[in-house]
């Protein structure tokens, strides 16, 4: 299994494009299935999970080509009936499970393969939620769910109803399985209170192009079914992500980097936006292309509670961790969603940095997890074996192998590759000191 090696302190520089957005486009692989068409997708990263996903379309039947780099053709001309989704696709991503509600909806039912030794759902290990969560909440939805054995399930439609249901939290998964569902549905369904993330916003804006007839307002969602839709071709948005990624790249290693592919508005960036406004960050994300001048000296010290939009966003706390520790001052992030997101911090010890857990009286350890953290800055960091233990673990500490001291080794690097297209080249193209090993 390959690795990253890090050989030395690296300063970025030139220009880099935004990625298309990875967790959008995993949604807008599986939008071809609702009918018998020809769909062009524009802007489509080359991650491990968009090819996984690619993957489950073929096995149904699509053709699939790549016109380019990074567009997508898929003719589902020959998607006929559902066939079983094997084990090791449904894992391999969390996303996976959305293709159930359009399959079920669809062909009557479809067959999915479980390894009786998981409980998740799949993705890495900020993902591993359970499974069976997903059963009472399609079973809301007019979809029925049996174990014929302990690794075959079979999802199938029990009403064709439209249904109205509000969610006690605008989760992400149930608001995506809600509107697949709700787009085969014999009239009108609505969700209230459904998720507002940015991805979501891309997946409804790609299915009105193709002619869904879905009313999106702030807070109410209308779905009217059943659903007629036809091929088109639909661009993807930029990966905020990917964007904040190589923001911080570039602060915490003091480096001049143009970045292109801002979209301000889709992207949701207005919490980004204050957020470096506090920090005395300057950084104009207005512009489609912006120019990064780093003054890290300038920079203040952060506090901040992370987790779904509106909040600063998660993931994004977990990237601008190595930037943190180059900041003269205290800073602290309470992250209010995942039980999971922290675990970044104990790989960065291993590379000399210093920090504290601590429980915030507001959102309180899970599992004896810690979901709080302060550290003061400046430190040094020195190269060290380190575990990308899922996506944004691994960015940071490829980001903080940057300004390291030595050589860095990243091991399980399967788990950036999924949500990055050639973040390493792309690295090594701006001037970094990095390789696969």
């Amino acid at each position: 299994m390959r690795e990253i090696s890090i050989e030395r302190p690296s300063k970025l520089n030139g220009k880099v494009k935004v990625q298309g957005a990875k967790n959008s486009a995993m949604k807008h692989i599986f939008v071809p299935l609702f009918t018998n068409g020809e769909f062009i997708l524009e802007n489509i990263p080359r991650t491990g999970s968009t090819e996984k996903h690619i993957e489950i379309i073929k096995i149904l039947g699509a053709k699939v080509d790549w016109l380019d780099k990074n567009t997508l053709k898929i003719n589902t001309k020959n998607v006929t009936k559902a066939k079983i989704i094997p084990k090791e696709l449904l894992y391999y991503t969390s996303d996976a499970n959305k293709v159930i509600p359009i399959l079920a909806s669809r062909f009557g039912s479809c067959l999915v393969e479980v390894d009786p030794q998981r409980s998740d759902r799949g993705g890495d290990q900020i993902g591993s939620r359970s499974f069976d969560e997903i059963i009472p909440t399609l079973k809301m939805f007019g979809i029925g769910t049996r174990y014929l054995n302990t690794r075959l399930v079979e999802f199938y439609l029990t009403s064709s109803k439209p249904f109205n249901f509000i969610q006690p939290n605008n989760s992400f998964t149930v608001s995506v399985l809600g509107l697949f569902s709700a787009l085969f549905k014999k009239g009108e369904s609505t969700i209230v209170n459904y998720t507002s993330v940015h991805e979501f916003d891309d997946i409804v804006e790609f299915l009105i192009a193709a002619g869904a007839k879905i009313i999106k307002t702030e807070n109410h969602l209308q779905v009217f079914g059943p659903i007629q839709i036809k091929g088109i071709t639909y661009k993807n948005m930029h990966d905020p992500h990917d964007l904040v990624t190589w923001i911080s790249a570039a602060l915490t290693t003091n480096s001049e980097l143009t970045i292109e592919g801002i979209e301000y508005k889709k992207m949701k960036l207005q919490t980004l936006e204050k957020t470096f406004d506090k920090m005395n960050i300057d950084i104009d994300l207005h512009k489609f292309t912006t120019r990064i001048n780093p003054q890290l000296t300038s920079i203040k010290p952060l506090k901040i509670y992370a987790g779904q939009y509106p909040l600063f966003t998660s993931e994004w706390q977990v990237l601008i961790s190595p930037l943190l520790t180059q900041i003269q001052g205290k800073s602290e992030i309470i992250e209010t969603t995942f039980a999971n997101r922290m675990q970044h911090w104990n790989e960065m010890a291993k590379m000399g940095v210093k920090f504290k857990f601590f429980k915030d009286p507001k959102y309180p350890e899970i599992d004896g997890k810690p979901r709080a953290v302060k550290v003061n800055g400046p430190q040094k960091l020195y190269g060290a074996k380190v575990d990308a233990r899922d996506v944004r673990t691994g960015a940071a500490l490829v980001i903080a192998g940057l300004i390291a001291k030595g050589k860095t080794e990243i091991k399980n690097i399967e788990h950036i590759e999924r949500g990055y297209e050639n973040l390493v080249e792309r690295l090594k193209s701006s001037g970094a000191s990095i390789n696969y090993v």
